[in-house]
């Protein structure tokens, strides 16, 4: 007798399992957040309202001081390569553009759905801030260029332009994320766009129209204690007196501190803002 062993097909076998999609990668979802936020950014008016205080400010300083040769004297430059980095700082205003994006998106509900995305939430924070550091960037090259069109020197050559557009960037990245996180933490576009100001006295509080030597007082420590004054003076350095690594080094460790710290801190007050609604 032969025993038959033949098997119910299918018997035993385990069901089949759907593959589930994986989620895009970190650079993919950047890249699709900062297309979109760029577009808006584009037809936004505020954007060449920004760039136009930049230049306005370059016309201001320079008409005011600019034919004095004393005062060229005084700080031992010319006054257009001296005043030009405050402009180029003054363009960092644009990176406020990145907590009234965020913000906006929060108030029209699209964060919510963001959320509900395979999106990472760090994503979702630095898009905002990737755009507010290129368009300081972007406005930052223009009024450099501007202003060598006018005369003024860079010592350095490319390289001290580079450098100079690099700080730039990285000093929008953090303004924006300070902007990110005051406009969660404000909740409305219109607060978010308040919170900026503080920018001015920092400004202000910087050897904005005299070497940090020659300020005296509490306005010499406050500037000592001021980030504004060691993107000010690494800018000059390149631009008016050549390369100076310890200056260079120490300009981009503060500066690379502040953008750290600014994502950090957009990054934490969006983790609440967004657990919350």
């Amino acid at each position: 007798m032969t025993a038959s062993t033949s098997p119910l097909a299918g018997a035993g076998t385990a069901p089949a399992v759907r593959a589930v999609p994986a989620s895009p990668s970190v650079a993919v979802q950047l890249g699709i957040l900062l297309a979109r936020l760029l577009r808006q950014l584009v037809v936004s008016p505020t954007t060449y309202v920004n760039l136009a205080i930049s230049l306005f400010f370059l016309a201001v300083y320079t008409g005011a001081f600019g034919a004095s040769a004393g005062f060229e004297m005084l700080i031992g430059a010319n006054f257009l390569t001296f005043i030009l980095p405050v402009s180029i700082v003054n363009a960092s205003l644009a990176g406020a553009v990145a907590g009234q994006l965020l913000v906006t998106d929060l108030e029209s509900g699209y964060l919510r759905r963001l959320q509900a995305m395979p999106i990472s939430r760090v994503v979702i924070v630095l898009a905002p801030m990737l755009v507010g550091a290129i368009l300081v960037l972007v406005q930052a090259a223009l009024v450099l260029g501007l202003g060598m069109i006018l005369g003024a020197d860079v010592s350095t050559g490319v390289g001290g332009i580079a450098i100079v557009l690099a700080l730039s960037l990285m000093w929008g990245m953090a303004f924006g994320g300070y902007s990110v996180a005051t406009g969660l933490m404000a909740g409305n576009a219109a607060a978010a766009q308040a919170a900026t100001f503080i920018f001015f006295p920092l400004v202000f509080l910087a050897p904005t129209f005299m070497p940090r030597a020659m300020l005296s007082g509490w306005l010499q420590v406050a500037a000592a204690f001021n980030p504004t004054t060691y993107v000010l003076e690494t800018m000059r350095g390149v631009l008016i007196t050549g390369w100076d690594l310890g200056q260079l080094a120490s300009g981009f460790a503060i500066i690379g501190a502040l953008c750290l710290g600014a994502t950090l801190w957009a990054a934490q007050v969006a983790k609440r803002t967004t657990s919350r609604r």
